[in-house]
C-alpha cells in the first residue's frame, strides 16, 4: 500500500517549482523524469524509488475537489491544480512526500491532503 498526498495548489506548478520543491526537501535525491511520461520518479541515493509524482492536472469545475476529496476540500475556489505523489511505504519516503507537497503549497498557496500513514 502506498501513502498518497495531493497537493491543491492556487497556481499551476511548473517543472521549475517541481524540481525547486524536491531539492528544497532532500540532497542526495536523483529525479527520473522520463521523456514521454507524466510521473517523474524520485529515487534515493541507492537508486531505490522514494515518490512518484504525476503530472498537474486542472480542477476547473466549483466544488469538483470536494466530490473528490471530501470536506476537506470544501471551499476551496476553482481552478486549483491538483499534484498526486505517491510515497514508498518507507518512513523517510512518507516524510519526503509530505515536505515535498508542503513546499509546493509554500509557493503557489493551497493545501496538501493525504491519506492515511502507513504503519
Amino acid at each position: 500500500m502506498t501513502y498518497d498526498v495531493v497537493a491543491l495548489t492556487h497556481e499551476p506548478p511548473d517543472a521549475r517549482t517541481l524540481l525547486d520543491a524536491l531539492r528544497a526537501e532532500g540532497s542526495g535525491l536523483e529525479v527520473d523524469a522520463p521523456e514521454h511520461g507524466n510521473v517523474l520518479q524520485v529515487l534515493d541515493e541507492d537508486g531505490a524509488p522514494l515518490l512518484a509524482v504525476e503530472a498537474s492536472i486542472p480542477i476547473r469545475v466549483e466544488g469538483e475537489a470536494q466530490r473528490l476529496l471530501g470536506p476537506f476540500a470544501a471551499g476551496l475556489p476553482a481552478p486549483v491544480w491538483w499534484t498526486e505523489v505517491r510515497a514508498a511505504e518507507r518512513p523517510a519516503a512518507v516524510e519526503l512526500a509530505d515536505a515535498f507537497a508542503d513546499a509546493l503549497i509554500e509557493r503557489l498557496g493551497g493545501r496538501r491532503w493525504s491519506s492515511e500513514r502507513p504503519e
